[in-house]
């Protein structure tokens, strides 16, 4: 066998592919240590513009699914930061390690809410997500600051103070200090105070509180006395006061205010918060972080500035003024969308060219045909439809074509890529419908889960189907199979579809209007799962017909419309929750005019339920003890397809979160026998146990979609 690839260059492209699955808060550096992300950044947009906008003086929302790179721009931007911009200071904080921090035992909250001398449950988790957040919000401004120092502020330091900069420091951490103990006044009875002026109320109750010396931002406890209740109405208004309250409490303004004057003095002037996984917070938590405190900081201070990464269509505003956000979509219909389809392919193809060959510069010192079989023009084509153009799919693909066909001195060629593709599909994506029948979450839930997988199944039937279909004009002078791997719905279905796309079961890839003037979103299905299923897929690219071929994805027979027309009939209930009204699904837009509220009894609420009927037995069938929350199933799912003992850094890079995060949940899984924990040198490595391999993994057909045989 030629040897192609030494062992040094097999080892820098493993390195660079692993770079693109990283975890949100991995940084990219060097062996010494210092930061590489200026070297390695790939903007999606010329000019850098996605990295300029979000260095803007305004608040900005980063909007993409999962790996789109929303992590690594705020790396960049942060970097950009503590070199070149002496007016700024920032902080980073996972939102999603925040929330766990605020976390108090459930057992401990439960029992504290039945005296009558404390907070209720709720009010203690909301004040314990409130102090986790400032102390996340200091921690990341100290290790800014001494990021800073590192790069480029310790001469200025030097110039504008007498002292030197260790005494300049030792200011700041005293006042960063007070947060961690702070001193608390009795606040007794505020709710009468602070929410006189407003006018409307409803059945919401909520109580004063008085907090002595022993509740500290380090281990807050819960002796929350509870002297006063009232009826509140309006939600913003309320978590606002509440904001208000506690930042009188805690000393926020002065703090926050003293930390200003001491900065300004060596010239910075605004303070950027980067808040990461943002749309991972459960909706309750989501409301208070936006009316608590980013709608209020954004009102009252100057100094900050709030840029937030989050998923389309779980980010929720409140009442931020959406007239001074600037929004950034991360993904490709949204990217490059705005001109014809064929535009928008050849952007994301260059996008996709560009991540490899800057990585593979970095690392390997050569051009992608070192490794890449660069003789047929497709095969970066490939490389976007197995990624859509995600760059740590990317890295998933890179890896495996690594393992099938660089260690076998091959190199990497379109059958390799759709090999990985499937590979990733397999291993990464279809586990959502397997481990979604254990979720700790409530039955309807559940069955919402596995409704989708009604939908998904009844979609993928109809690609199948259509892969023989000769009889259009354009269909019939194709060779082969007929690429059905695209189809079209309106795009007040888009919302159907959101947990599909997130889970990357499909992806939005255009909007355009159809035939009969129609605004519709065309969706592809997965590559690996097209593979899976020998979709083919895509468009014809040199078909004799050229105008109908650019037009191909909204043929009328892939409009599946009809398909999701009747998953709603089967599958959804609209009820009301107070005289159990049912209504047909052809009066929701009613409804949603007068805000679901109910046309029969007046009083009570509509809401939409999507029901699963085909999977109603299977899910009955699982033992409440079985349930987990969605952390600890991922975790077990990596663990079972891996099969080896890991390191909670390794699991983290696949679930997108922090080891710390992992560690955390370990101990939960460790107590109920379903994760094993080993001692290897300082740290823990974990493996799945035999009870959690037969209690989960047991039915292999559990997860796999349920469509004809060819």
């Amino acid at each position: 066998m030629p040897q192609l690839y030494t062992e040094k260059q097999l080892d820098a492209f493993h390195q660079a592919a692993a770079s693109l699955k990283l975890y949100s808060r991995s940084e990219l550096s060097d062996e010494s240590n210092r930061s590489i992300i200026e070297q390695l950044y790939v903007d999606p947009l010329p000019n850098d513009q996605v990295f300029k906008t979000l260095l803007a003086d305004n608040t900005t929302l980063i909007i993409g699914r999962k790996g789109t790179g929303k992590s690594t721009i705020f790396q960049r931007a942060q970097h950009e930061i503590r070199k070149n911009k002496k007016n700024i200071i920032s902080s980073y904080m996972d939102i999603r390690n925040v929330y766990e921090a605020s976390q108090v035992d459930s057992a401990t909250i439960e029992k504290a809410a039945q005296l009558n001398s404390t907070l209720p449950a709720d009010e203690i988790k909301r004040l314990m997500l409130y102090l986790s957040f400032f102390r996340a919000l200091i921690s990341g401004i100290r290790e800014d600051l001494y990021k800073q120092v590192e790069l480029s502020f310790l001469s200025r330091l030097k110039e504008r103070f007498m002292g030197s900069a260790k005494e300049i420091f030792s200011n700041l951490d005293e006042i960063l200090q007070r947060l961690s103990n702070p001193k608390f006044e009795s606040i007794s009875g505020f709710v009468s105070i602070e929410t006189a002026a407003v006018e409307k109320y409803t059945n919401k109750k909520i109580f004063g509180a008085s907090l002595d010396s022993s509740l500290s931002l380090e281990k807050p406890s819960l002796s929350l006395k509870s002297e006063a209740k009232g009826e509140f109405g309006d939600e913003h208004s309320f978590d606002e006061k509440y904001a208000n309250v506690m930042m009188r409490v805690v000393g926020i303004n002065e703090i926050i205010d003293e930390l200003k004057n001491v900065l300004d003095t060596i010239g910075v002037k605004y303070l950027y918060v980067f808040l990461d996984d943002f749309s991972e917070l459960p909706l309750p938590e989501m409301k208070i972080v936006v009316n608590a405190i980013i709608s209020p900081f954004t009102r009252w201070s100057e100094f900050i500035r709030f840029k937030i990464a989050g998923y389309p269509g779980r980010i929720y505003l409140g009442s931020l003024d959406k007239t001074k956000i600037e929004e950034v979509y991360l993904d490709i219909h949204a990217m490059y969308g705005s001109n014809d389809v064929s535009t928008m392919e050849e952007k994301s193809i260059h996008f996709t060219k560009r991540i490899v060959e800057k990585r593979l510069s970095y690392y390997c010192g050569k051009d992608a045909e070192a490794f890449f079989d660069t003789s047929s023009s497709d095969i970066w084509r490939t490389m976007f439809y197995s990624t859509v153009a995600n760059p740590r799919i990317l890295g998933h693909i890179m890896l495996y074509a690594y393992e099938s066909n660089l260690l076998f001195q091959k190199p990497i060629g379109i059958k390799a890529i759709q090999e990985a593709a499937k590979r990733y599909y397999e291993e990464k994506v279809s586990s959502f419908f397997s481990s979604g029948r254990f979720r700790d979450t409530s039955f309807h839930e559940r069955s919402s889960i596995y409704s989708l997988k009604e939908l998904l199944e009844a979609i993928v039937s109809r690609s199948k189907e259509l892969k023989n279909y000769k009889d259009s004009r354009i269909t019939k002078v194709i060779s082969g199979r007929t690429p059905s791997s695209h189809f079209f719905v309106l795009t007040t279905y888009d919302d159907l579809l959101t947990t599909l796309e997130l889970s990357f079961f499909v992806t939005k890839y255009y909007e355009q209007s159809d035939r009969d003037g129609r605004r519709v979103s065309v969706y592809c299905l997965n590559y690996g799962l097209c593979e899976k299923f020998q979709i083919a897929f895509g468009r014809p690219l040199n078909h004799p017909m050229i105008r109908e071929a650019r037009a191909y994805f909204i043929e009328r027979i892939f409009d599946y419309n009809g398909i999701i027309r009747a998953y709603l009939q089967k599958n959804q209930e609209i009820k009301c929750d107070s005289c159990h009204t049912a209504f047909d699904i052809d009066k929701l837009s009613a409804l949603q005019m007068f805000g679901m509220k109910c046309p029969s009894c007046a009083s009570g609420r509509v809401s939409v339920v999507n029901l699963s009927k085909k999977y109603s037995d299977l899910l009955d069938g699982v033992s409440i003890e079985l349930l987990l929350p969605e952390t600890e199933l991922g975790m077990l799912q990596i663990l079972h397809a891996e099969q080896r003992s890991m390191y909670a850094s390794e699991i983290a890079v696949d679930l997108d979160c922090s080891g710390q995060l992992i560690g955390r949940r370990a101990k939960n899984l460790a107590d109920r026998g379903l994760v094993a924990r080993e001692q290897a040198g300082a740290v823990k490595a974990y493996r799945i146990t035999q009870a959690a391999e037969a209690a989960y993994f047991s039915d292999s057909a559990a997860g796999e979609l349920d469509v004809p045989n060819d």
